[in-house]
């Protein structure tokens, strides 16, 4: 059994693994299919760390850190804005040019919001947050990420790439959103209980 993790090392951890599948992706070139289900696998895990972080990060930086609500805010927005992108890329129609260049502004702002929260965010939590709610917190992120859709291994066996079987419905942010928050609810990015 591993042992528990801080907050900080579980948002970290998606990290890194956001920025492999990051990695990979501007290795692949055209609209093959790999392309788009790493695509969407990136989606996924985007969204899954976005709720853990807007459940129990943004919450805890509100209530304890300086400039809590204005530093909640800016990385809200960040998250709305990564979604709006994310929403677009679900397109199954989406011509090969635009899905390349939409997939590198996704990347890019992603990155830019993983350096500031690493750089910036996280040694600040880091003083005004004890460990031991930094450890209760750590393990209730890891727990409302569980529910969703993950990665899986290269040797399982692939399923339908997710962005052809999105009907006129819901799109994939939302069925994430959904999966972990329970239909039609999000997680309150105002909510101020840290824990």
């Amino acid at each position: 059994m591993k042992p528990p993790e801080d907050l900080i090392t579980v948002l970290a951890e998606d990290h890194r693994e956001l920025n492999q599948l990051f990695t990979e992706l501007e290795v692949l070139s055209g609209g093959e299919p790999l392309r788009r289900s790493l695509t969407d696998q990136m989606i996924i895990e985007a969204v899954r760390h976005a709720v853990a972080e807007e459940a129990y990060f943004y919450p805890v930086i509100r209530e304890r850190l300086p400039d809590g609500d204005l530093i909640a805010d800016g990385a809200c927005g960040e998250h709305a804005h990564l979604e709006q992108i994310f929403k677009r890329l679900e397109r199954p129609d989406l011509p090969d040019d635009r899905f390349s260049l939409l997939l590198s502004w996704a990347i890019i702002s992603a990155r830019r919001h993983i350096v500031d929260e690493e750089e910036r965010i996280f040694p600040l939590l880091a003083m005004y947050v004890s460990p031991e709610t930094l450890l209760s917190l750590g393990e209730k992120a890891k727990s409302a990420k569980a529910g969703a859709p993950g990665r899986g291994t290269p040797s399982e066996p692939q399923p339908p790439l997710l962005h052809t079987i999105i009907k006129g419905g819901i799109g994939l942010v939302e069925r994430v959103r959904d999966h972990l928050c329970g239909p039609g609810r999000a997680y309150s990015l105002t909510s101020r209980d840290p824990e």
